[in-house]
């Protein structure tokens, strides 16, 4: 059922991919539909990744419990070499629960921010596994400024041992090799009392740990044990690697279990324990975003639509400008963006920056419901001769809600035509719910 065993002489030995290991490849080729066997014939369903940081979380732990769950043992030690260091795994218990052991063995440092983007851009980490390793170095860096100095010169007091770099990128290595579709995590238990630091003694959670649940919203609860058990690093990955925090689990099929191991003996089970669930079409895909808003009157048309093309190409989620009569009658526009949280920052200056608004106001964590999107391609044939379009489908517990053709790719199939925008705009939508069947999404991976 584990990835790692030991020999009689205690040297870690790789073990072959067991059942369990072999059904969690197999669930990652279902998902690419999004559909899982049942009694009745096929249900829609969602491969998930669950957190359950009862006893805190650490970078080794994170990563100890990926691949103690069947992550691929390859692709983390290989990403954990590229930045400089080495992983040595054992198999232990804590309080009798079998649990892998994860040391990254390293004796260089990091010293700032730009160094430890250098390492991880260097590194073996490509695709959704380099943003979100990118995206843990920047939520480090963000809440030790706030703790000690600038971000642009932020300099890494507690975490600055490359080992954090290796934890890092190890576990988004290790994740992406799982090929789940979401991941969640229930609130974090964080220990208590005081931890020694090289600044003296320091309250629990520490400083960086804090200032990370706080910009995340990350949900935590003191205790159970006066110890610390959420390091910087471990919030950084879990703030990272976490699509949703929940504040029970959901209803769902456990579908495999890992425990990664903590380096001390506690009262209590010293694991990281994280599961994949299959969690069935019923519940509504959420997500958590905030909302950026100002008003300005003197700022024209065209500065207006440059900024919205500004702010879409700088990770904003959707833009809309509302004309409102402001004070002394005076007409003005109500600007609105949704973001996701770790942009909120650099779109607020971008927004104050392009209109010269005296300031943002942030709506902070709104919770929206969405429904599961996918880009296809269609041909369409005009005249005996075929054209491609991208059409973005949009579908809910499988059903699908309706196509909207890309306007760039219908624009350019009118102007080669001569048709109308609007003829060509139905046919390709025509096209794409003839590959539809019975308005089920055909490919929802």
């Amino acid at each position: 059922m584990r990835g790692i065993g030991k020999t009689a002489a205690g040297s870690n030995v790789a073990v072959p991919a067991s059942g369990f290991r072999r059904e969690i490849l197999s669930m990652g080729a279902m998902a690419k539909t999004g559909s899982y066997p049942s009694k009745s014939g096929m249900v829609i369903a969602m491969k998930a990744f669950l957190f359950d940081p009862y006893s805190g979380a650490s970078g080794d732990m994170v990563l100890g419990s990926l691949l103690d769950l069947g992550a691929d043992e390859k692709d983390a030690r290989e990403a954990v070499e590229s930045v400089g260091c080495r992983l040595e795994l054992s198999r232990i218990e804590r309080s009798h629960i079998s649990a892998l052991r994860a040391v990254i063995v390293s004796e260089e440092r990091y010293e700032s921010f730009e160094e430890a983007v250098s390492l991880i851009k260097a590194s073996s980490l490509r695709g959704e596994a380099l943003e979100k390793a990118l995206r843990a170095v920047q939520i480090l860096a963000e809440a030790e400024s706030r703790v000690h100095g600038s971000t642009r010169r932020a300099r890494f007091h507690e975490v600055g041992a490359r080992d954090a770099l290796a934890d890092i990128a190890g576990s988004c290595a290790a994740l992406q090799s799982l090929g789940v579709e979401r991941v969640l995590s229930l609130p974090v238990s964080v220990g208590g009392g005081f931890v020694t630091a090289s600044h003296g003694l320091l309250p629990v959670p520490g400083p960086t740990a804090l200032e990370i649940l706080r910009a995340s919203a990350m949900p935590w609860r003191g205790g159970p044990v006066e110890v610390e058990l959420l390091t910087p690093t471990g919030a950084a990955l879990l703030a990272s690697l976490t699509d949703e925090f929940l504040p029970h689990p959901p209803l769902s099929i456990v579908k495999g279990i890992g425990y990664g191991a903590g380096e001390r003996e506690l009262h209590q089970p010293n694991a990281l324990r994280a599961m994949v669930v299959e969690i069935r079409g019923e519940r509504m895909r959420a997500d958590r975003v905030v909302q950026l808003e100002t008003n300005v009157d003197d700022v024209t048309g065209e500065v207006l639509g440059n900024l919205i093309d500004l702010l879409m190409e700088s990770g904003a989620l959707d833009v809309s400008v509302i004309p409102v009569l402001m004070k002394k009658g005076r007409s003005g526009s109500a600007i609105r963006a949704i973001a996701r949280q770790e942009d909120e920052e650099s779109l607020s200056r971008l927004i104050m920056k392009e209109t010269g608004s005296l300031g943002v106001r942030v709506f902070p964590l709104l919770h929206r419901y969405v429904a599961e999107r996918e880009t296809l391609e269609v041909e369409v044939a005009i005249e005996g001769r075929t054209y491609r379009a991208a059409a973005k489908a949009s579908w809910l517990d499988g059903e699908v809600l309706g196509y909207k053709p890309e306007y760039e790719d219908c624009r350019r199939i009118a102007d080669e035509t001569g048709l109308p925008l609007r003829e060509v705009m139905r046919l390709v939508v025509e096209a794409a719910w003839r590959r539809s069947e019975g308005g089920r999404c055909e490919s929802q991976g």
